[in-house]
C-alpha cells in the first residue's frame, strides 16, 4: 500500500467537504444532493511533512438495489481493502441512522484501521452530543467540521501517525489523456478495459460518471495520467447544479490534457454534439485519438465509420481513428498504442534552420501577394510544443487568409513530419 487513505460513508455527510478541506482545493463535486460523488476521486495529500494519497468514495448504501449504489458499495469495498485507514464519515446533524449501523458492521473486521469522523460538529452544542456515536463500536472518534475547518487539524495528526514514512509511489507525470464525449458513449467502460479493472462505475445510465476522475498508470513503458470526464452536453441542455459543475470540469480536463480521446457512438454515427466537441479540441490545438466506441452495435464496417467519421469531423483530419468494443476489450490496446504516436508528434521539436527553409519552400512553392506586391518572409522558427507552434515573420501579416493557412499548415506537417498533431501558426509582423 502507499499510504492510501479512504474517505467512506453514507450519502451527504460531507465526505466531499472534507476531501477538499483536506487536499486544499475544490477537487470532488460538493452539493446538498445525497449521492453527489460516484465515482472514486483522489489526490495526494500532505501534513506535518508527510504525504499521502487521500480517496473520496461515493456514498455507500449497504444492500442497495439501485444499479449506481450497488457500484459503488463495490468501489468502496474494493478500497477498503487495500486502504491504510479509513475515515467513516457520520453527520452529528442526523445522529446515528440505521445505514450507519450497517456500515459499521461492514467496517468491523478492519476496526485497527478505522478512524470515525464526526462531520458537521459546527458549534460546541454539536460537540456535547457527539458521544452517542460511540455506541457504533469504534474507540477512535474525531469531532469535525469539514466547512470551517474546526477539529480538521487533531484529525490529520491521527491519520499521519498511522502512516509509514515515505513519499507516496503514485506518480501523476506522464501523458494526460482524456477520455471525452457524450454522455453515455462508453468513456467508463473504455477507462475501465484500459486500466483492467473497474475503478468507474459503469452504468446504462446516461450522465452516470460526475466527477473527473485521473488515474496514473503505465503501458509498454510509457507513463499516462488517464482522465474519464462527465459526459459533455451543450450547456443550454445542463440543469444548474452538479451536472453544471461536472461539464465545467470536463471542459477544464479537456484544455489540461495532452491527447483527447473523441469518444463517439459508432451505433448512433456522428452527432452534432460530437462536431461541437470535435471543434473544441481543435480549438485548443489538442492532440487527437477519435474513439469508435461500441462497433458491436453499428450496421457499418470500420471503412465505412472511418469515412463517415472523416467527412463529419474533417477538421480533425491529423486525428488517428481507433475502433473498440470496450466491455470486450476489443480494440482498446489500440488507444494507448495511437495516444503515444500522437504524443510523439505533440512533443516534437525542430531546429530553426530547419523550419525556416521549410516555410521558405513552401511560401516559394504557392507565392502570395498583397496589393500587387509579394509576400516576404524574412524569418521562421519553432517557438514550443504542446502543440508544435510555427512563427512566421512577413511584410503583410493581414494578406495570410484562412484558406492559404490551411495549405500552409497541411504542407507544414508533411514537411516537418508531424502528421498526427495540429499545428500551431503564429503570422505576425517584423515589429
Amino acid at each position: 500500500m502507499n499510504n492510501r487513505v479512504v474517505i467512506i460513508g453514507r450519502p451527504n455527510v460531507g465526505k466531499s467537504s472534507l476531501f477538499n478541506r483536506i487536499v486544499g482545493r475544490r477537487k470532488a463535486i460538493v452539493e446538498d444532493i445525497p449521492g453527489v460523488t460516484r465515482d472514486s476521486v483522489e489526490s495526494k495529500a500532505e501534513w506535518g511533512g508527510k504525504e499521502f494519497l487521500l480517496v473520496d468514495t461515493g456514498g455507500l448504501v449497504p444492500d442497495s438495489h439501485d444499479e449506481i449504489l450497488e457500484g459503488v458499495r463495490k468501489t468502496i469495498e474494493r478500497e477498503v481493502e487495500r486502504s491504510d485507514v479509513i475515515l467513516f464519515v457520520v453527520s452529528v446533524k442526523d445522529g446515528v441512522t440505521p445505514l450507519d449501523e450497517e456500515i459499521a458492521r461492514l467496517l468491523y473486521p478492519f476496526g485497527d484501521k478505522v478512524i470515525l469522523v464526526v462531520n458537521k460538529v459546527d458549534t460546541d452544542r454539536d460537540e456535547e452530543v457527539v458521544s452517542e456515536f460511540y455506541q457504533l463500536g469504534f474507540r477512535h472518534v474525531f469531532p469535525v467540521s469539514s466547512v470551517h475547518g474546526r477539529g480538521v487539524g487533531e484529525l490529520l495528526d491521527e491519520v499521519v501517525k498511522r502512516l509509514r514514512y515515505g513519499s507516496v509511489e503514485l506518480s501523476y507525470e506522464g501523458i494526460r489523456l482524456t477520455l471525452a464525449g457524450r454522455p453515455n458513449v462508453g468513456k467508463s467502460s473504455l477507462l475501465n478495459a484500459l486500466l483492467k479493472e473497474d475503478r468507474v462505475i459503469v452504468s446504462p445510465v446516461a450522465g452516470t460518471t460526475r466527477d473527473t476522475v485521473e488515474v496514473p498508470f503505465e503501458w509498454n513503458g510509457n507513463k499516462f495520467v488517464l482522465v474519464d470526464t462527465a459526459g459533455v452536453r451543450r450547456p443550454s441542455n445542463v440543469e444548474y447544479g452538479v451536472e453544471f459543475f461536472s461539464v465545467g470540469r470536463s471542459l477544464k480536463a479537456i484544455e489540461s490534457s495532452d491527447v483527447v480521446c473523441l469518444v463517439l457512438d459508432a451505433g448512433e454515427g456522428v452527432t452534432r454534439q460530437d462536431k461541437r466537441l470535435g471543434g473544441l479540441i481543435e480549438r485548443k490545438y489538442k492532440g487527437c485519438v477519435v474513439v469508435a466506441n461500441k462497433m458491436d452495435l453499428s450496421p457499418l464496417s470500420e471503412e465505412e465509420v472511418e469515412e463517415l467519421v472523416r467527412r463529419e469531423l474533417f477538421f480533425l483530419d491529423y486525428a488517428p481513428i481507433v475502433f473498440t468494443v470496450a466491455p470486450e476489450g476489443r480494440g482498446v490496446e489500440d488507444i494507448l498504442d495511437k495516444a503515444v504516436l500522437v504524443y510523439e508528434d505533440y512533443t516534437k521539436k525542430h531546429k530553426t534552420s530547419f523550419v525556416n527553409k521549410v516555410v521558405h519552400d513552401i511560401v516559394e512553392e504557392r507565392p502570395i501577394h498583397h496589393r500587387g506586391r509579394q509576400v516576404k518572409v524574412y524569418y521562421a522558427f519553432q517557438e514550443g510544443v504542446k502543440p508544435p507552434t510555427v512563427v512566421v515573420i512577413t511584410n503583410y501579416p493581414d494578406a495570410w487568409k484562412d484558406n492559404y493557412k490551411k495549405f500552409f499548415v497541411k504542407r507544414l506537417r508533411e514537411a516537418l513530419g508531424i502528421k498526427h498533431s495540429p499545428i500551431k501558426l503564429l503570422i505576425k509582423g517584423r515589429d
